[in-house]
């Protein structure tokens, strides 16, 4: 089993670097249909910046092509707040669920990388994104920052799944560390009850971030995740686990050898993961996408498919990037997502500077035995 590049190209890039500074970050794409895909990102002047907001792509040819809409507003108090962070999921009941980072703009730019915690919001939309409505949900919290890494899953039994992150350490000198845990609604997202920290949150030389939540066609979740040392200061292979139909009993991550940092998995069925991440160390850094056929127990790492090569520019005007996450002004490429979007199609998204223009980018995968459908007449 293998995978072909059947088109690649740009969902957005600023075309007038000379008249303003825009960059399109954290693509995320979710699938109406085969045909019908929507795509949100963060446009605005950094990264960081107090200028960002999310912005709705549409492409009604299964990626080949996009349309800029519009900006996903909440109300009359956006123009004090900046955005961050999207991540859309497709329920059972055709409707669309969004959620972001909001955050209300400092009087004075920061120079400084302290973590605040961000307003949580959700926009729902029964009519294929072209009306939103939004809300504010409140997560259980302690002392530490908390991040929301991925979608939002609709379990087989209605309720609503959203894993969390619980960064410590982050306003100060001591060794990050990260735990991960789960949270559960039962109102679509009005009101969240906690089930716990994850396994891997009691491990007491490695943590698990970035961890990006794909559904399964049997209704579990399989999840891959950045694996590192406590502290944040070595890099693991990323690791694999996966949980049960409620998502309350997780395996312990297992590693994969695939020498990722972020990454995304799509089921294909039949056991089939394909995965797609950001290979930053060697001699060919880019975004990848490889094959497992075992439901992620084992991986074919020796002839990953390349969607994106970043080789002598995977880093922005030094040779190796400063601690996180002030390694975010110097990385060119991350946040990449995958989804299928047929029997044997995917799509990936992700974002990567090139020319000091930061943009959004897509490819199309399919997977096929072998011989290749191109080479069959």
């Amino acid at each position: 089993m293998k995978l072909e590049i059947l088109d690649s190209g740009i969902i957005y890039k600023n075309i007038n670097p000379g008249f303003k500074a825009e960059s399109a970050y954290l693509p995320n794409l979710v699938a109406i249909s085969e045909n019908e895909i929507l795509c949100f990102m963060r446009i605005g002047s950094a990264f960081f910046s107090t200028d960002g907001k999310i912005w709705q792509f549409r492409s009604l040819d299964s990626g080949k092509t996009w349309v800029q809409e519009k900006i996903i507003v909440f109300d009359g108090s956006d123009i004090d707040y900046h955005y961050s962070s999207p991540h859309c999921t497709l329920t059972s009941n055709g409707e669309l669920v969004l959620l972001v980072h909001r955050e209300k703009n400092p009087t004075e730019v920061a120079e400084t990388y302290m973590v605040d915690q961000k307003q949580k919001i959700i926009f729902t939309s029964t009519d294929k994104g072209h009306n939103w409505k939004g809300y504010q949900i409140d997560i259980p919290a302690g002392e530490h920052y908390i991040d929301t890494p991925s979608n939002i899953i609709e379990l087989n039994n209605g309720s609503w799944f959203l894993a969390c992150e619980e960064w410590e350490n982050m306003n100060n000198d001591l060794p990050i560390h990260i735990k991960g845990f789960g949270l559960l609604s039962k109102d679509r997202g009005k009101t969240w009850e906690s089930v716990g920290y994850f396994p891997s949150s009691f491990d007491n030389e490695k943590m698990f971030s970035h961890s990006r939540y794909t559904k399964m066609i049997d209704g579990r979740i399989a999840v891959l995740q950045w694996a590192q040392k406590i502290g944040g200061q070595n890099d693991l292979d990323a690791h694999i686990t996966i949980s049960d139909i409620d998502a309350k009993e997780w395996i312990l991550p297992k590693a994969t050898g695939i020498p990722a940092q972020t990454s995304w998995l799509a089921d294909m069925g039949n056991g089939v993961f394909v995965a797609l991440y950001t290979h930053r160390t060697g001699f060919t850094p880019g975004i990848k996408v490889l094959i497992s056929t075992d439901f992620g127990d084992t991986w074919d790492n020796e002839d990953p498919l390349t969607v994106w090569d970043s080789v002598g520019q995977e880093f922005l005007g030094v040779n190796n990037i400063p601690d996180y996450p002030k390694s975010h002004d110097n990385i060119a490429f991350g946040k990449p997502n995958l989804i299928r979007t047929g029997k044997k199609d995917l799509i990936a998204s992700w974002w990567c500077t090139q020319a000091c223009i930061t943009h959004a980018r897509y490819a199309r995968c399919l997977l096929y035995t072998s011989p290749s459908p191109r080479d069959r007449g």
